[in-house]
């Protein structure tokens, strides 16, 4: 139980650190948080991977491109092949797979529904892929339009 209170303890410091460091980027987390799935820890981790300024990836799909999530595509003769993903960014690409477990488990909405749709045709893992380039698709959007 010693133990268990001591990473309680670190946990709850590496957290009140997390929430300073990220104090100046509340709007984004803040906007990011309206997606289903998306929690805080996940929010942070877009400040810290993608950053806030969307100028710099000209269109979502060259976001989605870089974060390792856009589906491959490995075509020839019309004979479609294997598609792996990218490697991408490692830590973004777990967050989203992260929030699109938790957007697949919601009621009534959007990103529900396509899991669903995709999970009985593709599978569970390659659904949960394709909502987190969904995910990160509506983040794109969100931050680039400041809409809500």
């Amino acid at each position: 139980m010693d133990h268990l209170e001591f990473l309680e303890g670190k946990i709850f410091i590496i957290e009140e650190e997390l929430r300073r460091r990220s104090q100046p980027y509340e709007a984004a987390v803040q906007l990011w948080m309206t997606i289903p799935g998306v929690r805080w820890l996940i929010a942070v981790t877009l400040v810290a991977e993608i950053g806030v300024d969307m100028q710099q990836f000209p269109s979502a799909a060259q976001l989605a491109s870089w974060a390792g999530v856009c589906p491959g595509n490995n075509e020839s003769g019309g004979k479609r092949k294997s598609g792996k993903t990218r490697k991408g960014s490692v830590w973004l690409r777990r967050a989203l797979c992260e929030a699109a477990w938790a957007a697949s488990r919601t009621r009534s909405t959007y990103l529900s529904a396509q899991y669903r749709r995709i999970a009985a045709r593709r599978g569970q893992k390659r659904a949960s892929l394709a909502l987190a380039h969904t995910i990160l698709v509506i983040a794109y959007h969100l931050l680039k339009n400041k809409v809500r």
